[in-house]
């Protein structure tokens, strides 16, 4: 007999054995009988001891919902009544109830005490041909898929916040699917192993102390093979909860946001007052500052050259005896002198006598140092070291690198008319106001890289400006875990700071921020990729949900606050409706920990290091991908429009920030082809260099996206279909307006009677009939 068999014949026993107790309205009898409840859709055989449930489509073949346990527990109170049913183990204090009604199944298990429980369970099944799993955007995974299975199970059980992006699962079984979505996302982990050659799972929730009600739950839906079935499920669920809140309603609520459509994504690198673009005779320069440094009188020289460090004036007698200086050395001169530009003791009367500022350095003089901003502070400087090294230096006005108005010009000539703009930091923003009135003319959105996660003790030598506020949070803000022990933060430094501690410095620092330069977007880390923790501090102790609220209070106060259109990282589904874009959906971190990506400088994998400051070679270092992450991270057989299919036209999302449209040499074309697929915007690291390089890739991309994204980018992603058995042919369709065909084969492809050469993509429009066809040049 064959398993399949063998399993319709098992199951037909045991609704043989309980039909007597289905007609009954009396309780049933604790023990190992069987129930089987049904509707028009489908039945479902449940033991009850072993929590194994098996589901029939009407007239179909069976289908395992989920797996035996591995040890039969005992089973109280058992009760029937029509199509629920319940019970306990009082050997876990554990209740279970089940209810069915039309193609959705519903578990609910709760539990007296702290502690965890294992369900479902799904072993290797001949019902079970694939996961759809919501990994960052989403991923199609054969059950048989060796490698797959490989990387799941040593990846480590996925966190349903942070491992997964919306809170479901699916399998593919034949002509259907089934969908697993949670009633509770919090504190559960779904872990992979390999059975008989083929992947399985099983799914675990903790039930934690610091829950008064302890409970989760699955609901189980039939759905048709599609694989983008599950979410199209989960979209139907928010929309029915009125949850979902379409990017249309957000731009009502902040106009702004408006800017979003059709705009790429460039982080932009180089934020110093003066770059080695701006020294006209760097070795000049050097020379004259060494020569007036001997001498006996007062002069702009000697001041510069009683501020500088020792290696700074060490620097300037290497580069004044070089015969040429290269553009290392002219970056390592501006270093030096962005380092004294915005001090207030720059300036000194006796050192510039005889040196005539301009009008405006005047101005600023007469207005008396202690009374400029530091913007105006950092600009009398930048005048005033051009007055006296007017031969050697450009203007001050065409002063700057990738922050800077030359940058923004550059970019508006080269017809990209939107733009998301961000900066690393907010220093660079705060010396650059003429920048952000630059970029909000042109119609960009502009903002910075902030974060509230974590915390490091103020003056820690290791530490970034984001983690610094003050030592009283320092001792009493962070996150305590149920041993007691502070939660150790990103990279192990400092901890994993409360939210709800932090929420008066989130409202201090954003206002005043806001106050110095004021831009239109803003970015907050990590507070939508979905690390969430309970906290068991008696100053401010916290579930996981509540941490959730308070992450999403915070981006919504500054939104609210100042009209800005806010970003975070990933974009978790329970963060949709705040946030306006998320960077990582498209491509998440990768490969974290792994050597030959961060540590060893001979891979040729290294990803590179976060030097020079004004273009990190980490961000703009292109490097082939590592074989071993391709199948999970770039292969477009194994990729699934998931969180497209629910929150496109709610959320705009692309890479992270480490994993840029351009990062990857050998996937640069099928991501820049999944991006237009998608209808997602790419994502650019840039300074002047860079886009020199990169400008003519970064101009046709975007003379295909940003039209689309314009039109569609509103819309709902309507439907996703796979056009060949090989999953090289890809369709997208947007409302009934935008149909998207995406080639990643290597052999041209006719559809519509229409070839669409190999490694292309097809846009149509569909009220129309407009026809793009575009080949990405990498």
């Amino acid at each position: 007999m064959t398993l399949m068999k063998a399993k319709v014949h098992d199951i037909a026993m045991r609704m043989g054995i309980v039909l007597a107790f289905i007609a009954s309205a009396t309780p049933a009898k604790a023990g190992g009988d069987g129930i089987v409840i049904a509707n028009k859709s489908w039945s479902v055989a449940i033991q009850p001891d072993t929590m194994q449930f098996i589901g029939t489509p009407a007239g179909e073949v069976p289908v395992t919902i989920a797996s035996a346990r591995p040890v039969a527990l005992a089973v109280s109170d058992l009760k029937r009544d029509g199509q629920a049913a319940q019970w306990r183990f009082p050997s876990e204090k554990i209740g279970v109830k089940i209810q069915l009604d039309g193609d959705a199944l519903s578990v609910g298990i709760t539990a007296d005490d702290a502690g965890s429980f294992t369900w479902p369970r799904l072993d290797a099944d001949a019902s079970h041909v694939a996961y759809i799993l919501p990994m960052f955007e989403g991923v199609y995974v054969p059950a048989d898929d060796e490698p797959w299975a490989k990387f799941l199970i040593k990846d480590g059980p996925l966190d349903t916040t942070s491992g997964l992006s919306m809170p479901f699962f699916g399998l593919q079984c034949g002509r259907h699917t089934l969908t697993y979505v949670l009633t509770n996302q919090f504190n559960n982990e779904l872990a992979f192993r390999s059975d008989q050659g083929k992947l399985a799972s099983e799914f675990t929730h903790e039930f934690t102390r610091n829950h008064k009600l302890k409970e989760y739950g699955v609901r189980i839906y039939l759905g048709d093979a599609s694989p983008v079935e599950p979410a199209k499920r989960y979209r139907k669920i928010l929309v029915e909860q009125d949850q979902l809140v379409s990017l249309t309603k957000k731009i009502e609520r902040t106009p702004e946001a408006a800017k979003l459509l059709g705009a790429a994504h460039i982080y932009l690198w180089g934020d110093g007052l003066i770059t080695r673009y701006d020294f006209t005779d760097a070795k000049a320069f050097a020379a004259k500052l060494v020569a007036e440094s001997n001498g006996t009188t007062a002069s702009v020289g000697r001041r510069i050259w009683s501020l500088l460090s020792e290696d700074g004036r060490k620097l300037m007698g290497e580069l004044a005896g070089k015969e040429w200086v290269d553009n290392y050395d002219k970056s390592r001169l501006a270093e030096e002198l962005n380092g004294l530009l915005s001090r207030a003791d720059f300036y000194d009367a006796d050192g510039w006598h005889g040196v005539q500022p301009s009008a405006e350095a005047q101005s600023l003089l007469d207005r008396t140092i202690p009374a400029l901003s530091r913007p105006e502070l950092c600009r009398l400087n930048s005048l005033l070291l051009h007055a006296a090294f007017a031969e050697m230096l450009k203007p001050v006005d065409t002063w700057g690198d990738g922050l800077s108005p030359k940058m923004l010009h550059l970019l508006a000539a080269g017809g990209l008319d939107r733009l998301w703009l961000g900066s690393p930091d907010w220093k660079g923003l705060g010396d650059h106001p003429d920048l952000i009135r630059k970029a909000i003319s042109l119609g960009y959105l502009i903002g910075p890289y902030d974060s509230f996660h974590g915390i490091h003790s103020p003056g820690a030598t290791d530490t970034w400006e984001t983690s610094q506020f003050d030592q009283k949070l320092y001792e009493t803000g962070a996150v305590i875990k149920a041993d007691g022990t502070p939660k150790k933060g990103f990279k192990q430094k400092g901890f994993i700071l409360s939210p709800l501690a932090a929420r008066p410095y989130v409202e201090k620092r954003v206002s005043k921020l806001m106050d110095e330069f004021r831009c239109n977007s803003w970015f907050i880390d990590c507070d939508a990729d979905g690390e969430l923790f309970d906290d068991y501090s008696p100053l401010h102790p916290q579930t996981a949900d509540e941490d959730m609220h308070a992450r999403l209070s915070r981006m919504a106060w500054i939104r609210d606050t100042f009209g800005a259109v806010i970003g975070s990282e990933r974009g978790s589904s329970y963060a949709a409706a705040t946030i306006h874009f998320a960077h990582g959906m498209m491509t998440p971190v990768m490969g974290w920990g792994d050597p030959d990506l961060m540590s060893n400088k001979s891979s040729p994998f290294y990803l590179g290091s976060y030097y020079p400051p004004d273009g990190p070679a980490v961000f703009m270092k292109r490097v082939p991908m590592k074989p071993e992450y391709r199948r999970v991270y770039a292969d477009p057989r194994f990729r699934l429009p998931l969180y497209q299919i629910v929150f496109h036209g709610s959320v705009v999302t692309t890479h992270q920030w480490g994993s840029g449209s351009l990062k990857y040499t050998d996937e640069a074309h099928d991501r820049e082809l999944l991006e237009l697929l998608y209808n997602v915007p790419p994502l650019y690291h840039l300074n002047l260099g860079e886009w020199e390089k990169q400008k003519e890739a970064i101009k046709a991309n975007y003379a295909v996206f940003s039209p689309l994204h314009r039109e569609a980018g509103l819309l709902p992603m309507t439907g996703f279909e796979w056009l060949t058995a090989d999953r090289m042919i890809q369709r997208t369709v947007f409302g009934d307006k935008l149909e998207i065909i995406a080639n990643f084969g290597d052999e041209p492809y006719r559809f519509d009677s229409q070839e669409i050469p190999k490694h292309s993509m097809r846009a149509k429009w569909l009220d129309r009939g407009r026809i793009v066809v575009y080949s990405p040049e990498h």
